[in-house]
């Protein structure tokens, strides 16, 4: 199935997408792009959402184990084996993902307004958990971006798994649609993200992900159509009897 989803990020605090490197009197400056634009990197914004769709697995197939993408012995583990859920949506080193994840990137119709007040600047002080005191030496300042800001992204590619066919819809021009375990799995984990880049412990980085486009096999599923599935989200639990019998 060929899946396009496209979303938007509007931060409700400041956030901090680090670079490493230090500029001036900053010491953690924010990631930008060739034109100076503030972006929500696709690596971060995948690695939050895979975690998401982590606990979603756990809460309803407890039985399956997930192994995590850097552990060869328990990726083998699951040779001849259907793919997890959480393989058919970011891929592993048996079952290459079909997804691409776009950086998200602010609105081009905000570009010019918020140009010259993207960041804010904040100096902070490393303290000591045991003693609860400021570490010697430890002032440093960091570069945030302003919680205003609104960021646009798509996650679009093939995305291969079992159809639900109990949640089968028509739209109005007779297109039939059928969702799948592990879209119905990426739907549900956009709309848990609520914070994302540095300082989280701190309440930087709050944020909420709204869903504003979704096709299937270039075919437009609307709001109504997709929530529907959302509030169907205990059927995740029969993944594994299906699986066996399905796509792989």
């Amino acid at each position: 199935m060929l899946v396009q989803i496209d979303y938007e990020l509007q931060f409700d605090a400041p956030f901090h997408f680090g670079t490493g490197v230090a500029t001036g009197l900053i010491d953690r400056t924010v990631i930008r792009d060739s034109d100076n634009f503030l972006y929500v990197p696709a690596s971060t914004f995948k690695g939050v959402l895979r975690e998401h769709c982590e606990h979603l697995c756990r809460f309803y197939l407890p039985n399956v184990q997930i192994a995590s993408p850097h552990d060869s012995y328990e990726t083998l583990k699951q040779f001849g084996t259907a793919p997890t859920l959480i393989s058919r949506i970011f891929g592993s080193p048996l079952y290459p993902g079909g997804l691409r994840f776009n950086d998200a990137r602010q609105a081009k119709e905000d570009l010019k307004t918020y140009k010259e007040t993207q960041t804010s600047v904040s100096t902070q002080v490393r303290i000591d958990r045991v003693t609860r005191t400021a570490v010697d030496e430890a002032l440093y300042t960091s570069e945030f971006g302003a919680h205003y800001l609104i960021f646009e992204g798509t996650i679009k590619g093939q995305l291969d798994c079992v159809p639900i066919e109990s949640l089968t819809v028509t739209t109005y021009d007779k297109q039939v649609l059928t969702p799948t375990y592990s879209l119905l799995l990426l739907l549900a984990g956009l709309l848990m993200i609520e914070r994302l880049g540095g300082n989280k412990s701190t309440g930087k980085g709050q944020c909420h992900c709204s869903i504003t486009k979704v096709l299937l096999d270039r075919h437009a599923c609307t709001e109504e159509e997709w929530q529907s599935w959302i509030e169907r989200l205990e059927v995740l639990s029969n993944y594994q009897l299906n699986a066996r019998g399905g796509q792989t």
